[in-house]
């Protein structure tokens, strides 16, 4: 049965509405009644009406107050309806806002306010009956198989790999119909939402952290499920990341695997609104050595802190919003860095994505693709000219580069033309720009001397006027390592010189080398030196407390 309660300041009204209205034809069998808003919220929070009658103007609390504090309380599914005068309508709409479902005007019409108590107890009981119904689910879901399989594959893959468990680990896995892992090779992927505290906290939603968990569960397995005709796997782990375990039999599904990942990254952004990274491991292995399998993937993910988040991450590099990181020719800058600091080489090798690059513009005749080459070629004129490129032939005529373009009737030809402006301008530069040493050199300043800030590849770009992209080229091509792993060198090499030194304690010395994770920075030091902080600093005859 249902309760009711009516708040009106003024007597009449309120036990009119009391004692006139059947309420017990609507299932309602207690009502109760406040004379303001202050009462009314007593008897609430006491019994708990499932209807709630209420004026919205009283004399003390008012109506739109006594509703702003019900709002607030959690797990309390009222309904209200405002009883209104004419002029109020600002009020209601705010009501409404507030969670009111209905209103009804002064003077009450009786026959009125019976539709709309009608319209609440229907729905009140149907939100009830739905609430049963996905209790008695939710509970048969905890029973069912798929917690099961998530509890058994949360514990392969979070432990070490043991001999004398191998034969009941397959008994289980059998059951549960998850065998072909045992007589298969396997890939892992795994999700991760980036700044997932940052969301919960900026949003401010109840069970906001487990809605987004939830929604990119269902994007990454409605994906898979979709498009991925193999046996696969997929869970939650004890970081709140979605682990997805795929078979991998043949090389051709490595490709598919990477192609998926860019998919479900781009359907997370879309769907469920926020941004998330995705790390696969580097090659199909056994089941035996998936918890390996599992923490090298674990420390791809780890690359986000300082290249940034949204990125597919894979042994040879990362991706960002689904594309491989590398030179775009759609994006001026790049475009001008790559004839600033390139190769002539280098210029060739970015060449070849012309035709791509044309072909992206959906562009179907001739003259218009013309146009529109010349339109681009002028754009990295134009950002040469700023960049203090002295040649000003194209600014004093440009008709001529246009007549020039105009004369080649197929992309090739075309392509071979705008390289060789290109190669002039790179020519050009090489006379009077820093060399691409004296860029690294730059960069590599910035990092020794703040290697303990919360620095990014984009950051340091940024500072050295080149494109991250750029960058990354450039201390591949001169340091022979990635931006992280010379990042991680100067950070590592400090730590060392830190853990001599009995006054620091390791978290400081963490924090002081630029982690704010004490361990991730052990992970980090284990990996580059084999021994973990404590260890060596035992090793050197220092014993921590």
């Amino acid at each position: 049965m249902l309760r009711v309660l009516i708040v009106d300041d003024e007597f009449e009204i309120r036990e009119g509405l009391r004692k006139r209205i059947p309420w017990s034809e609507y299932g309602i069998d207690e009502v109760f009644a406040a004379d303001d808003g202050d009462t009314a919220i007593t008897i609430a929070l006491e019994k708990k009406p499932d209807l709630i009658v209420t004026d919205i103007k009283m004399s003390r609390m008012s109506g739109l107050e006594f509703l702003g504090s019900l709002y607030r309380i959690d797990d309390y599914p009222w309904k209200a309806v405002v009883i209104s005068g004419y002029d109020d309508f600002e009020l209601v709409k705010q009501a409404m806002q507030l969670g009111a479902m209905d209103y009804i005007l002064k003077p009450i019409n009786t026959e009125e306010l019976g539709r709309i108590v009608r319209k609440a107890t229907d729905q009140i009981l149907r939100e009830r009956l739905d609430k049963h119904n996905q209790v008695q689910l939710r509970n048969q879901n905890q029973l069912a198989v798929p917690k099961l399989r998530e509890e058994l594959l949360r514990e392969i893959i979070e432990h070490e790999f043991d001999p004398y468990r191998e034969t009941r680990i397959s008994h289980r896995l059998q059951a549960l119909k998850l065998d072909w892992m045992t007589h298969q090779s396997i890939q892992l992927m795994i999700v991760e939402v980036d700044d997932l505290k940052a969301i919960t906290n900026e949003r401010g939603y109840v069970n906001e952290k487990e809605l987004v968990l939830f929604g990119i569960g269902n994007v990454v397995s409605q994906t898979l499920a979709e498009e991925f005709p193999y046996p696969f796997a997929i869970f939650n782990d004890s970081h709140f990341r979605w682990v997805a375990v795929l078979s991998c039999r043949h090389q051709e599904q490595l490709a598919l695997i990477k192609s998926l990942a860019q998919i479900s990254l781009r359907r997370i952004n879309e769907f469920v609104k926020v941004k998330a990274s995705i790390g696969i491991s580097s090659n199909p292995r056994e089941l035996n050595h998936i918890h390996e399998m599992f923490l090298e993937t674990g420390e791809l993910l780890d690359q986000k802190v300082v290249y940034g988040g949204n990125r597919i991450f894979t042994e040879h590099g990362f991706e960002l919003y689904g594309e491989r990181i590398e030179l775009s020719l759609q994006e001026p800058n790049e475009v001008l860095d790559l004839v600033k600091y390139g190769s002539d080489e280098d210029v060739t090798a970015a060449m070849d994505k012309f035709v791509e690059m044309v072909q992206a513009w959906g562009l179907c005749s001739l003259k218009d693709i013309q146009q529109q080459t010349f339109k681009w070629l002028m754009g990295i004129f134009r950002g040469a000219a700023s960049a203090g490129w002295p040649n000003r032939v194209w600014e004093r005529n440009p008709i001529s580069i246009w007549e020039q373009l105009e004369q080649f009737d197929n992309l090739q030809s075309l392509r071979v033309k705008v390289e060789g402006y290109l190669l002039a301008m790179a020519a050009d530069f090489r006379k009077m720009t820093s060399s691409p040493s004296q860029i690294v050199l730059e960069a590599e300043k910035i990092i020794r001397k703040r290697y303990a800030d919360n620095l990014s590849l984009q950051i340091v770009a940024d500072e050295v006027h080149v494109t991250p992209v750029w960058l990354s080229k450039l201390f591949k091509k001169e340091k022979r390592m990635t931006f992280l792993e010379f990042l991680t060198d100067v950070r590592i090499v400090k730590a060392k010189d830190m853990l001599g030194d009995v006054r620091y304690k390791i978290y400081q010395i963490s924090y002081q080398v630029g982690y704010k994770d004490p361990v991730h920075f052990t992970k980090l030091f284990k990996k580059q030196s084999g021994l973990t902080p404590k260890e060596f600093r035992k090793q050197r005859g220092i014993v921590d407390d």
